[in-house]
Parts: structure tokens; C-alpha cells; sequence
């Protein structure tokens, strides 16, 4: 019986471990595809450039959680500050309408905050 017990722990490690990795793997992918979307944007490189970063910055070794966590409030108070129309006197300027009831620096804005959020949390989903 102890036998099977402990098989059973290994089981439940390796599925959460594996959950884990899957997990931080889809978020890193939606990054990715949130870059992705933003190639014929007038201001694409900026958001490229942004989301490619965010979707990394976990996965790198040396980077540890503190710069993480610093990287995810500066990130949060840009985000901020786009969703609340602060920083639009220097954002381009879009005429794309509104999608989901949102401009187009306001998506953005949620985007950034989003990846905030996951570069507070990744490293301790990718390890």
C-alpha cells in the first residue's frame, strides 16, 4: 500500500508540474500573438517590442524576481496611465473606431497590465 501511495504522489507532481509548464507555455504564446496582431499597427514596433519582452522575461535565467516584480509595477503604472487617457498627448494617433467598447490605447493599456501580471507571477510558474 505505501508503494502505491508514493506512486500516486509522483503522478500528482509530475501533473502539476507539467500543468505548470503548459500553463506558463500558453501564456508566453498569447504574448506572442498579442505582438503578433500589432505588426501593421502605426505604433506596432513599440507593442512588439513590449509583448515579445514580456512574454521572455520569466524564461530568462538570470532574470530573478525582484527585477520581475519592479519590471511588473512600472509596467502596471504605464498601463495605467494609457487606460486613463494620461498618456494620450504622446501616443499616435489612431482612427481604428472602437472595438469592445475600448480605443485602441485603452486595449493596449489592458494588454500591458495583463503582462504585468504575468511577469509578476511567471517565474514562479516557469521553475
Amino acid at each position: 500500500m505505501v508503494q502505491c501511495g508514493a506512486a500516486l504522489q509522483i503522478m500528482v507532481k509530475i501533473m502539476v508540474l507539467g500543468g505548470k509548464k503548459i500553463i506558463s507555455l500558453l501564456i508566453t504564446f498569447t504574448f506572442i500573438a498579442f505582438a503578433i496582431v500589432n505588426i501593421n499597427d502605426p505604433d506596432g514596433l513599440i507593442w512588439i517590442l513590449s509583448y515579445i519582452a514580456i512574454a521572455c522575461l520569466p524564461w530568462i535565467k538570470k532574470a530573478n524576481q525582484k527585477l520581475l516584480s519592479i519590471s511588473a509595477i512600472l509596467i502596471s503604472i504605464i498601463g495605467l496611465f494609457i487606460i486613463f487617457g494620461l498618456l494620450n498627448s504622446i501616443m499616435p494617433k489612431q482612427f481604428d473606431g472602437r472595438m469592445v467598447n475600448l480605443w485602441e490605447n485603452q486595449r493596449e493599456g489592458f494588454g500591458l497590465i495583463l503582462g504585468a501580471i504575468w511577469l509578476a507571477l511567471g517565474k514562479k510558474l516557469v521553475n
